[in-house]
């Protein structure tokens, strides 16, 4: 089992956390355009954690300890809610936070797509996901320069 197999649950966990946080953001900005960037963050990973939610199989209750989520991962679930507790005053700050945290989830579902233990479904919903994510990645890194 590949890490990325393992991770999959967590994956979902961590774009329900990333939801939250673009929509209080799209709250909290007062440029009409950046609370419609973060609104589209937020559906992108709503999309994907209910797509993906629905492909994977629930494991049968063992005696096995829980395989611990890769470190990136426990890393990328960490930062959302960071984020939502100490919002960054400086908008040069707070885009080039979401910028790497965007790119370290952008990476991570690339090697979903790569990854043959994974169902069809899933690496297709993964590489979906890759290809709006390079899209809003790359609006996110131009407020970071316009910041």
């Amino acid at each position: 089992m590949t890490d990325t197999t393992s991770s999959i649950s967590d994956l979902i966990e961590i774009s329900e956390d990333g939801t939250a946080f673009y929509e209080e953001a799209a709250q909290k900005v007062k440029d009409k355009k950046v609370s419609t960037l973060f609104a589209r963050l937020a559906k992108a990973k709503s999309e994907l954690a209910a797509e993906l939610s629905g492909e994977v199989k629930p494991t049968p209750k063992s005696k096995k300890p829980a395989k611990k989520p890769v470190s990136s991962l426990v890393e990328l679930s960490k930062v959302y809610a960071g984020m939502r507790k100490q919002w960054p005053e400086s908008p040069v700050e707070r885009f080039t936070r979401m910028a790497e945290i965007e790119g370290q989830f952008q990476t991570t579902f690339q090697k979903v797509v790569l990854d043959r233990d994974h169902s069809f479904v899933v690496r297709v919903l993964a590489k979906q996901y890759v290809s709006k994510a390079e899209v809003l990645n790359k609006e996110l890194r131009a407020c970071q320069r316009n910041a």
